[in-house]
């Protein structure tokens, strides 16, 4: 996971520190942060291991080797790159290391392994949005209502952002590995994809901080018709599905 996917994460987790509007009282507020960071880290984890056990069944060991299989949360983080989310407002995590000419087959291996990080974040986003909707439905403590429903929001972000064609993000690691014949579009996104990206970032921090509306940020509109839109459909699926 990269630079932004974090800086995703970091705007629902200073929200709920600092929406006064939500409801819950400050000891709970913040309960629900460190309950919401728990889960950012178990999400970060799944989402880098999942990368190194598919290329590990593709058929490269180069994340077991480096113990990059484990849910060890230091394994997985880099301390500048931490530093940087806590000053900064955003940063990186540690890449899972992958040597992709070590796969049985190339080209498929590439593309499960590019697959494999966001095909993770989407199923805990599910199982986060069912949790919310039981948690709804049996009047759990609103605390654990909180934290299911920022789980299941924070992953499917993951999921959507980590899926935009942005060097060095997953999705455009898929479209270069599914293109046979690099055309120019992947050449473009290798050299520039990451300035790209980072411009996107800085404008969707400009447009909240001044309150501008959605539709002058791209950013924000793609996740408004992405990530918002399948995270409400799973939550109206497992509200029909526990009568709720």
């Amino acid at each position: 996971m990269t630079i932004s996917a974090l800086n995703v994460i970091i705007y629902y987790m200073l929200s709920i520190l600092f929406d006064s509007s939500s409801g819950l009282t400050p000891i709970q507020r913040w309960i629900v942060f460190l309950l919401v960071a728990t889960a950012l880290l178990i999400s970060i984890i799944m989402h880098e291991i999942s990368h190194g056990y598919v290329a590990h069944w593709c058929g490269d060991d180069t994340a077991k080797v480096n113990g990059r299989l484990s849910l060890n949360p230091a394994k997985h983080f880099d301390v500048v790159g931490c530093l940087m989310i806590l000053f900064v407002g955003f940063g990186y995590a540690k890449p899972v290391p992958v040597n992709p000419y070590n796969f049985r087959s190339y080209r498929k291996g590439c593309i499960m392994v590019s697959l494999a990080g966001v095909t993770m974040n989407l199923l805990l986003s599910l199982i986060g949005a069912a949790l919310y909707v039981l948690s709804v439905k049996f009047m759990w403590s609103v605390v654990l209502v909180y934290f299911f429903l920022y789980f299941g929001m924070f992953n499917v972000s993951l999921c959507f952002f980590n899926l935009l064609p942005f060097f060095p993000l997953d999705g455009f690691n898929f479209w270069d590995a599914v293109c046979r014949r690099k055309n120019g579009f992947l050449r473009a996104m290798r050299a520039y994809g990451q300035y790209i990206l980072l411009a996107l970032v800085l404008v969707s921090i400009m447009v909240d901080r001044i309150g501008a509306p959605i539709w002058f940020s791209p950013l924000d509109i793609y996740f408004e018709y992405t990530a918002k839109f399948v995270y409400n459909w799973f939550i109206k699926l497992f509200a029909w599905v526990f009568g709720v």
